[in-house]
């Protein structure tokens, strides 16, 4: 009936599909070769994009665990699927890890540090069923967890204290973003404001000038990356520094490689050349960089804005001392002349002086119906105030790299062939067309950066899918040592699929749906089965799945640079919790300089390693040894090596030899084992020892071979004459345990 006829309304997105399969040639979607084929001729095409398995809407199965036939094991709907793969394959997951395996490793997962010997002996005395959880929450609330967990962003971030590149110039405050980004970590700040924070925080509402600053300090993320400062046209430095953003948000947030989209259209996924310069255009609209007075010439420099109620002002106060003591110079010495000639009596030269830099002179000094002694007392009181003034230069104000909308935010124009200097068609600012058709409001006089922020998150009509799905891979990869997709910072064609789809979609819904808590993530995983499991070997699972993708076990995992260096720190005694501010603030303007650089960044602080400087192109040794992220570059997931030149460095540096030492003097003056016979007082400093280093108890045949081993060091050490014989003996068994894998090598 007529009557009864219901008009259906196509939606924009199904006309969309509609428009692009005309323009495929209308193919009948059943012949799926034949609608591959197309789709393959133009990978860069946003509607076709949609299909891939990144784009695509969560998978309705990731809310219901599955059933498995070990109903028994999980714990978790994470257990659920880990065990609904394994069953797929014909796999048994491993056993449980032991107590003190599972404690050294759940300890360095969140905080970074191993437990102390007290810890452990809490863990194993405690036989409630909660045990386990409480320590989890209990690390989950240390302040450790932000210096930890902050550090995986910075690496995101490609944080580092000075610029790199041509002119590797300091960045004095950049310490500032690196703690605001602990203390975000540490409240549990949620990702959508963590991003909305470091993306737009300038421009956010605020209720205080403490309020505003930290949010303004945020927004150094998009200032913090190197940048060429020399011999670049001003417009290509501008499309440089937009692309090293552009670049940076795609990969640490989407997990997308859009900076190959600058010249041409993506090769492989799909963004248009017309999406990168819809995002660009935010970001050309955004000020990082300004014009500052630094050796002795006008530079651009990173952009700093004073902090406080009265911030602006110091910084111009300081800023025009810098910009005028050039000009006091040359009127310091010419006041100097000045002088000299009213003293000696030159006239003559003195007016040709006063005629020239009027200046220069005091006015008392130009009134020729003054005596002398009074002209020659004006210019000296004259001269003295200039010396003063330029000898105290005012304190370096409170500031911060701070991002602002430039004064005429507009539209950016395609580069042809990415080339700054050949303009095409413009490009209305906005987002990714694979994520959304939505229309951009972006309104009159503003860059865009703030519903750029607001859409990387919106999980309705925004990119909040995608970003969920490569948070909560980071935070599994971070957590159980391997992603769910390994290529973590590319979920692109070119990346690798999840090992579990349903699985990584449950996570991302979990993240969401808790508000974009990290820290309820991380306790997720930690309290299920599949991170409790042990890394034991077993040869059936490893021929069926020798990269254990399919979680079978535990993965080994490396310990990082920061994490080795601070367990053998906490070992000493000697490591220093505290949050602390510049580690860098006794360098000069140039972090490294052409030539000898005397002045070189220090590594003998005992804080933890997350506040030791990075300079670019000068990390230091321990970094460059042990595979510290590329602080030029996002780095999701940093290289993982065993080399030699790692096993010549714990054998060899003084910061290891010290620690080793350190560890053996606290041992010996140790009071618990001072009283207690010789054998006995070695028996305790050996389980001592393994506490403090290995979290473990030494085997019988460790426990003999190395009292055997100390005995005769100590003996011929004393032969030889050498003081402190037993201090030396215990150094070398404690510095071949830093060496060693079991110290090294999470299990």
């Amino acid at each position: 009936c007529p009557m009864h006829t219901t008009r259906l309304t196509p939606s924009k997105e199904q006309i969309a599909l509609l428009e692009h399969w005309v323009a495929m040639g209308a193919p009948d979607p059943r012949d799926e070769a034949t609608v591959e084929k197309v789709r393959r001729g133009n990978p860069s095409d946003p509607i076709a994009g949609r299909e891939h398995w990144a784009f695509r809407p969560l998978l309705e199965e990731s809310a219901q665990a599955p059933v498995v036939t070990a109903g028994d094991w999980p714990r978790s709907p994470i257990d659920a699927f880990a065990m609904a793969k394994l069953e797929e394959n014909n796999l048994q997951p491993a056993d449980d890890a032991d107590r003190r395996t599972l404690l050294r490793r759940v300890y360095f997962q969140i905080i970074g540090l191993p437990p102390t010997p007290e810890q452990i002996a809490a863990f194993l005395g405690d036989n409630q069923p909660d045990a386990y959880e409480r320590t989890v929450d209990q690390l989950l609330n240390s302040p450790q967890f932000g210096q930890r967990w902050g550090r995986h962003w910075l690496d995101l971030a490609r944080y580092a204290d000075s610029n790199g590149l041509d002119e590797n110039f300091l960045f004095r405050e950049a310490w500032r973003y690196r703690n605001w980004v602990i203390d975000a970590f540490n409240s549990d700040m949620p990702y959508d404001r963590f991003l909305t924070e470091q993306i737009a925080g300038d421009l956010l509402p605020h209720e205080s000038v403490e309020q505003r600053d930290r949010q303004r300090i945020a927004s150094g993320f998009l200032e913090i990356g190197p940048k060429v400062l020399l011999g670049n046209d001003p417009n290509q430095r501008r499309m440089d520094v937009a692309d090293e953003q552009l670049d940076t948000i795609g990969k640490a947030v989407l997990g997308q490689t859009l900076g190959c989209a600058r010249c041409h259209d993506h090769k492989f996924d799909p963004v248009p050349t017309a999406d990168y310069y819809a995002l660009a255009g935010i970001l050309t609209s955004t000020s990082v960089m300004e014009q500052r007075y630094m050796l002795g010439e006008q530079r651009v420099m990173e952009q700093l804005i004073g902090l406080g109620a009265d911030g602006d002002q110091l910084d111009d106060a300081y800023e025009k001392y810098w910009r005028s003591r050039p000009k006091l110079q040359k009127q310091q010495e010419r006041a100097k002349s000045a002088l000299e000639f009213l003293e000696k009596g030159d006239l003559a030269s003195f007016e040709t002086l006063l005629a020239a830099h009027a200046e220069a002179i005091a006015d008392g000094a130009k009134d020729s119906a003054l005596g002398v002694e009074q002209r020659i007392t004006a210019q000296k009181n004259f001269k003295e105030a200039l010396d003063v003034a330029i000898a105290k230069p005012p304190e370096i104000p409170p500031r911060a790299m701070i991002s602002h909308d430039v004064e005429s935010p507009a539209d950016e124009a395609i580069r042809l062939a990415g080339q700054f200097d050949r303009l095409g068609d413009k490009v209305p600012r906005g987002f990714l067309q694979v994520v959304s058709d939505t229309p951009v409001e972006i309104p009159d006089g503003q860059s865009g950066r703030l519903q750029l922020a607001q859409w990387l998150t919106d999980a309705d009509t925004g990119a909040g899918r995608l970003a969920a799905r490569v948070l909560a891979n980071r935070i599994w990869y971070h957590m159980m040592g391997r992603g769910i997709v390994r290529t973590v910072d590319n979920f692109g064609r070119s990346g690798e699929l999840p090992s579990h789809p349903e699985l990584l979609d449950h996570l991302a819904s979990e993240l969401i749906a808790s508000k974009w808590s990290v820290k309820s993530l991380v306790r997720r995983i930690a309290l299920s089965r599949t991170f409790t499991m042990s890394s034991r070997h077993d040869d059936t699972a490893y021929s069926i799945d020798p990269d254990n993708r399919l979680l079978w076990r535990a993965h080994r995992r490396r310990l990082e640079p920061e994490a080795l260096r601070d367990a053998m720190l906490s070992a000493a005694g000697t490591l220093q919790l505290n949050s602390i501010d510049s580690t860098v603030s006794y360098l000069g303007d140039q972090a490294t300089a052409v030539g000898g650089n005397e002045n070189r960044r220090r590594t003998d602080f005992q804080c933890r390693s997350i506040y030791l400087p990075v300079i670019r192109n000068d990390l230091p040794e321990l970094f460059a040894a042990f595979d510290f992220a590329d602080p030029h570059a996002t780095t999701g997931s940093r290289p993982q090596t065993m080399v030699a030149t790692q096993g010549l460095f714990m054998l060899n540096d003084t910061s290891v030899m010290d620690a080793a030492e350190a560890t053996a003097r606290r041992l010996l003056k140790d009071s618990s084992v001072a009283v207690v016979d010789t054998a006995g007082r070695m028996d305790a400093c050996l389980n001592g020892l393994f506490e403090l280093l290995l979290s473990s108890q030494p085997t019988e045949e460790e426990r003999q071979d190395l009292q055997a081993y100390i005995a005769a060091t100590e003996q011929r050490l004393k032969d030889r004459g050498e003081p402190d014989a037993e201090v030396r003996a215990w150094t070398i068994v404690g510095q071949a345990l830093f060496a060693s894998s079991r110290f090294q090598v999470l299990e």
